[in-house]
């Protein structure tokens, strides 16, 4: 927890990249951030980027991440957004 606490001390903003769905270790660091008051000025900015709980069609690893919208240039998108830099397009949902 310890570093945690000091990536919210000397950061604006934390990007939690995990494989998981909702409910995964993103949660888990946001719940403790929340426990912990790290969040009570609102100045620090969370976003976990998880797996969408919903059907994946098969395909590579590659393929499941970017329409997961967890690649390379989704992760950096979120980051540039929270930054304040860019403007980023927003995964959409697919329909079901």
């Amino acid at each position: 927890f310890d570093l945690v606490r000091e990536l919210a001390d000397d950061h604006s903003a934390i990007v939690i990249v995990e494989e998981g769905s909702i409910g995964g270790f993103g949660d888990h660091v946001l719940h403790f951030l929340a426990l912990d008051g790290l969040l009570d000025d609102g100045k620090l900015k969370v976003r976990p980027m998880v797996i969408p709980d919903r059907y994946i069609e098969a395909g590579t690893q590659h393929e499941q991440y970017e329409m997961c919208g967890l690649n390379a240039e989704h992760i950096k998108g979120t980051v540039l957004r929270l930054s304040e830099r860019k403007v980023a397009p927003v995964l959409q949902e697919q329909e079901a």
